[in-house]
This record gives C-alpha cells, sequence and structure tokens, in this order.
C-alpha cells in the first residue's frame, strides 16, 4: 500500500493525490482501503517514514561495509538512491514534508535531522582520515542530499536508466567532489 500510495503522491503531488486515486492504483474500493489507513495524512506519513527506513537501513549498510567516512557515503547514499527511485517508485514527496502537521511532521523532521547529522558525521570522519576533502561538513551533506532528492523530480523507471544506473552514476560524480583523491 506504502509503495503504490508513493507513487500516486509521487505522480499528483501530496495535495493533489486522493485515496480515490491510492484505491484505483491498487485495485481495490476505498472502503477496503480504510481497513488499513485511516486517512491520506496517515498514509502519507507511513510513506515518509518508509523513506526514513530506507535511508537508515542504507547508512548502516555503509557504515558497515566501508572503509573510510567517502565509501561509507558512497556505499550508504548509492542504497538510499536505489532503493527511493526503484523500489519506492520515485518518491518526489520526500521533498514535501511540509505535507505533514502535528506530531507526524514533528517525528519525520526528527528521523530527517538525525539522517543529516548521521552524514555530516560521515563527511567529518572522512576529513579526519584522509579520504575528504577538508569542507564544511553541513554543506558537503546539502550538496550531496540535494543532489539524490533531485533525481526524484526527473526519473522515469520507464525510461532508459536502472535505478542502479542512475545511483551508481551520480554517487560517483556527486561524491568525486568530496574526495581527497578522487579515482
Amino acid at each position: 500500500i506504502i509503495r503504490e500510495a508513493a507513487k500516486v503522491f509521487n505522480r499528483r503531488g501530496s495535495h493533489g493525490a486522493t485515496l480515490d486515486d491510492v484505491a484505483l492504483r491498487l485495485g481495490v474500493s476505498k472502503a477496503a482501503l480504510y481497513r488499513y489507513v485511516q486517512s491520506k495524512q496517515d498514509l502519507l506519513y507511513a510513506c515518509h517514514e518508509e523513506a526514513m527506513e530506507i535511508a537508515r537501513e542504507s547508512m548502516d549498510k555503509g557504515e558497515a561495509e566501508g572503509r573510510n567516512g567517502l565509501e561509507k557515503i558512497q556505499i550508504g547514499m548509492s542504497g538510499y538512491l536505489r532503493e527511493m527511485i526503484g523500489t519506492m517508485g520515485v518518491p518526489v514527496l520526500i521533498l514535501e514534508e511540509n505535507a505533514l502537521t502535528g506530531t507526524q511532521a514533528e517525528h519525520i523532521i526528527a528521523l530527517r535531522d538525525e539522517f543529516e547529522k548521521r552524514m555530516r558525521r560521515l563527511v567529518a570522519e572522512g576529513i579526519g582520515d584522509g579520504s575528504i576533502l577538508t569542507l564544511n561538513p553541513k554543506l558537503a551533506m546539502f550538496m550531496l542530499l540535494g543532489a539524490v532528492h533531485w533525481v526524484t523530480k526527473w526519473y522515469s523507471p520507464d525510461g532508459p536508466w536502472t535505478a542502479d544506473d542512475v545511483a551508481e552514476a551520480l554517487i560517483e560524480m556527486a561524491t568525486r567532489g568530496l574526495a581527497a583523491r578522487p579515482s
């Protein structure tokens, strides 16, 4: 439900999509959909939570497999982008956290902030281990996340590139600007 809803929100925007649109995409009645979600707001929240879980899992993998700060970022962000545009179906809604309200918005913003802090720590680690140039970790993280999240605006799974192609190429290009010794 979450992944199909993300695709609907992606095409119509979080404000333009309705639960009727999601139900139609799923091939069920709106009443059947209400068995699983109480409102469009709850479904938006679930989509954002799923995106933050993908971010956490991807960064866990990067930290476990990378040998230095730069590799940890490359592995983590490649996995994050691959899942976001592949599995999640290009969720542009990740750029629409302002569609959430109240405690749901606060929770997602807290998760996003923790993800960003984790990225900054990895940039600082890379500076410390010599794999990343001496630069401002916050600006580096904003540059990288900006490049990654912009993909959701233009990528089409029906286009000439796979999610793997885009994730690998984009992360290589974006992190080359961070690397102390670009390959």
